[in-house]
């Protein structure tokens, strides 16, 4: 049974190899995670997302240092890219908005100060809700949908992209 606590011991584990890893290699630093709800983060679902968006990520980037990390925080991919943090940041957000699954991953930037870029430091604005559309922190902070609602949301855009790409050349990929 997946405790909550092993959740938040992967995450603090994660954060320290970061720091580690743009010390090491003096550069920033790509982190792609899912964006799953629920404390069954390393399931089936998640590692099809993961895996998927990680090939796409390194159609368009050459990273320097690829670390890849398997806890109860899901997948996680760590690329130490050769490139500047807010190019980086404006490539993330634009495959989070236009890739039919990069609504279901966040994509982090953290710089050569080990500070994580946000969207709106360039400008871009904060990450809408998936299945109503309002800003996501208020629907996660109030939590206005269920559980249930957000993994079937989940699933359906998975099952939908697998349709896609079974009838057509994936050109995300």
């Amino acid at each position: 049974m997946i405790n909550p606590m092993d959740i938040l011991d992967a995450r603090e584990n994660r954060a320290y190899l970061q720091e580690e890893l743009i010390k090491k290699f003096n550069l920033p630093l790509l982190v792609i995670r899912a964006n799953y709800p629920g404390i069954d983060k390393n399931n089936e679902v998640t590692k099809y997302i993961i895996e998927i968006m990680y090939e796409t990520i390194l159609s368009y980037i050459s990273p320097i240092n690829i670390k890849k990390i398997d806890s109860f925080e899901g997948i996680v991919y760590l690329l130490s890219i050769d490139t500047s943090p807010a190019v980086l940041k404006k490539s993330a957000v634009d495959m989070e908005t236009t890739h039919p699954l990069g609504r279901l991953v966040d994509i982090d930037i953290l710089d050569l100060n080990n500070h994580t870029l946000s969207r709106t430091d360039l400008g871009s604005p904060p990450r809408r809700c998936f299945i109503c559309s309002s800003p996501a922190h208020n629907c996660v902070r109030s939590k206005k949908h269920s559980l249930e609602e957000i993994l079937k949301h989940i699933e359906n855009k998975v099952s939908d992209y697998k349709n896609l790409t079974a009838d057509h050349t994936d050109r995300y990929k």
